[in-house]
């Protein structure tokens, strides 16, 4: 009887345990949440994250956009009368924006974290007529997201007939094609240093200019882009230290098995 008793008495002595620990937290979820309601906003701290040679973005751009053009204002007002969701959408409608998170802490800032996008290349419209249409980056995704008054990263430059019209993203069936081929030079340390520009043709075939010489690369489609690469190579191997860079006008790679130089 006395050993149930003692049983009895260690559950109850752990309930009460718990009741008090739940009672515990519960008290201070309410005194933080308190707390919260009477801590103003002291500051905006803008984190900006790029993989960018230097940034895109500057942070009194962000902060534009997180005052809403300045009509908007969060020091002095409470934290709990502040939208973080609200910030975030503002930030998000810059185009060179990847992401956007916004917190607080319990000395009343406001900490925004943004990302920005990494071009994988550059869209030029006037070469192909289109003057009225300004210039894009082009991101992974496929994604245009304008250009930067700030900085110009040396990327890829891609023109041609392709482009032309309210094309507004690669994100079609033919876009999307194009994206493996602009991060397969990105990628690789000497076809980055090779290959200037990428002209589209309006059916979606591709010529390649290189940095050195007057030769013209004919690609074709934007398909076996490893196979032709690697006869692109034997050209720069075998053909150019005996014929030299000019000899040749263009070097055609899109037919199978062959490389044919005229």
């Amino acid at each position: 009887m006395s050993q149930k008793i003692r049983i009895d008495f260690a559950r109850v002595k752990k309930l009460i345990t718990l009741v008090i620990l739940a009672a515990m937290a519960i008290g201070a979820i309410i005194f933080a949440e308190m707390n919260y309601r009477e801590i103003k906003c002291t500051g905006i701290v803008i984190k900006l994250d790029s993989e960018n040679e230097r940034p895109l973005l500057s942070k009194q751009d962000i902060n534009v956009m997180v005052t809403n053009q300045g009509t908007d204002y969060f020091v002095d007002k409470p934290l709990d009368e502040i939208s973080l969701h609200k910030i975030e959408q503002r930030v998000k409608k810059i185009p060179l924006v990847k992401s956007c998170e916004a917190h607080h802490d319990f000395s009343g800032k406001i900490i925004i974290s943004v990302k920005e996008y990494r071009p994988i290349a550059r869209i030029l419209h006037f070469t192909s007529g289109e003057s009225n249409y300004k210039d894009q980056y082009v991101t992974h995704e496929g994604k245009f997201i304008g250009t930067s008054s700030l900085f110009t990263p040396r990327v890829l430059i891609a023109s041609g007939p392709f482009f032309t019209g309210k094309r507004k993203d690669l994100l079609d069936e033919r876009g999307k094609t194009l994206i493996p081929l602009f991060e397969f030079i990105n990628n690789d340390d000497f076809w980055r240093a090779q290959i200037t520009q990428v002209i589209v043709a309006a059916d979606g075939g591709v010529v390649l200019i290189p940095a050195m010489g007057q030769t013209y690369i004919d690609f074709g489609l934007p398909i076996k882009i490893e196979t032709k690469f690697k006869k692109l190579a034997l050209f720069y191997k075998k053909i150019i230290p005996n014929k030299g860079w000019n000899t040749y006008h263009w070097v055609h790679l899109k037919y199978k098995n062959q490389v044919i130089c005229d």
